[in-house]
């Protein structure tokens, strides 16, 4: 009989996505020391390497209806609660929304029910947080920001951060596993070298895809020999009617899902984001890993404390209100890349509506461009600093909460 902790991972599902990523690597790097169990509710479009895992599939898809949505959550709760009943696990362990309510709907004594918030947004959400603050035996972060967040809105004290794992060398070896599907040229027709900024994510109003497009076009009114290659799911139609309506046809690249986007970053320099909200982005420390420089929005949450030594999204907010005034550049050079301020949140995809805050983006980046010591800089800055959110650091975070949460106990007793 194995003496290992037995260890339920419960998530939605397993399509392309962060949390889901990040189920599937936890699985994969904890399973020598624990005995793992993916739970998931539906394992239709599995978007990742499953073999070898061990999954159980509740088969309670979700439905589009509140009432359904209801009945669904109820019949979840049922068969983990048998699931449960059967496995007798030590941590149950949930990501996303409807899996941690169905996780704490079903706890029991013999368990540890550990929930877990991933973005930022979900910290409004007080009916979920009070559920797991009473029903949880911890509440896990992937930033600090939410977890500040948690303790100072809702008076938890049962929370802790556990930052997404990244291996690094794995992400370099796999960018050199063959070329990119789309051709990529090293140069234009006027044989200048071609500088790829890279971005990546779903079609998504919360990566705001429109303040990326608007700078941009200034950016390569001032430096032609730039191309802004975009990967994600989706559409992206009204994106590429704006991309028309700027006369950027030839200049950005949506390439879509890849199953290996690795191949593609390596033919950036920089690793851009202007999202409006995030949990702790992965396709910024991935790009990081491959010595991209990155440039983010000071969104909450994530990239302060990826970019920054001890920074915040509120200590950063208030550097950017203190330089409110000032005819400078308004950005934050961190130790490991580049802070801008939060953009608008109201969607505008007027292509001819370019404002100040684009304009100052836009000077922002044709500045680190022209300058190659600081682009040298950060480039070796922030490959080191992907390599601190590693799978040893990772899995020693994980052993650490293990243990936390079993001390409890002893203390009560």
């Amino acid at each position: 009989m194995s003496d290992r902790r037995k260890l339920l991972l419960i998530v939605p599902t397993l399509h392309q996505g962060g949390q889901e990523r990040v189920v599937v690597r936890s699985a994969r790097l904890l399973a020598d020391e624990y005995d793992v169990t993916i739970v998931i509710f539906d394992d239709s479009d599995i978007g990742y390497d499953t073999d070898g895992l061990n999954i159980v599939n509740l088969n309670v898809p979700s439905a589009s209806l509140s009432l359904f949505k209801l009945i669904n959550v109820c019949r979840r709760m049922v068969k983990m609660r048998r699931l449960k009943a059967g496995l007798r696990p030590d941590i149950s362990y949930s990501q996303g929304g409807t899996a941690n309510i169905v996780n704490c709907l079903s706890s029991s004594p013999s368990e540890k029910t550990w929930t877990s918030i991933r973005c930022f947004f979900d910290v409004s959400d007080a009916t979920k947080i009070r559920l797991y603050k009473k029903r949880a035996d911890l509440i896990v972060c992937c930033a600090h920001d939410i977890e500040t967040q948690i303790r100072d809105r809702y008076h938890a004290d049962k929370t802790a951060t556990l930052y997404n794992p990244y291996d690094c060398d794995e992400i370099v070896a796999d960018s050199g596993q063959g070329d990119p599907d789309i051709d990529l040229p090293e140069t234009d027709r006027l044989g200048r070298h071609i500088r790829y900024i890279m971005a990546m994510g779903r079609d998504d109003d919360h990566k705001m895809y429109w303040h990326m497009l608007k700078a941009f076009k200034l950016i390569q009114v001032v430096i032609p020999e730039t191309r802004l290659v975009i990967l994600g799911a989706g559409e992206f139609e009204s994106y590429k009617r704006m991309i028309r309506g700027l006369g950027l046809d030839d200049e950005v690249i949506f390439t879509g899902p890849q199953s290996n986007p690795f191949k593609y970053l390596k033919r950036g320099e920089v690793m851009w984001m202007t999202s409006r909200i995030e949990g702790f982005p992965n396709a910024l420390v991935e790009g990081m890993a491959l010595g991209l420089v990155p440039v983010s929005t000071n969104c909450p949450s994530g990239p302060a404390e990826i970019l920054t030594d001890g920074g915040s999204v509120e200590s950063c907010a208030e550097a950017f209100e203190q330089m409110e005034g000032n005819d400078d550049l308004k950005a934050i050079y961190g130790e490991y890349g580049v802070l801008t301020p939060a953009m608008t949140y109201d969607r505008d995809m007027d292509f001819a509506h370019i404002t100040e805050e684009h304009f100052n983006l836009a000077e922002v980046m044709v500045e680190l461009l022209r300058d190659p010591e600081k682009m040298n800089r950060y480039h070796e800055a922030a490959a080191k600093r992907a390599r601190d959110f590693g799978y040893d650091e990772y899995h020693t975070r994980f052993d650490e909460l293990v243990k936390g949460s079993y001390a409890q106990d002893t203390v009560s007793h």
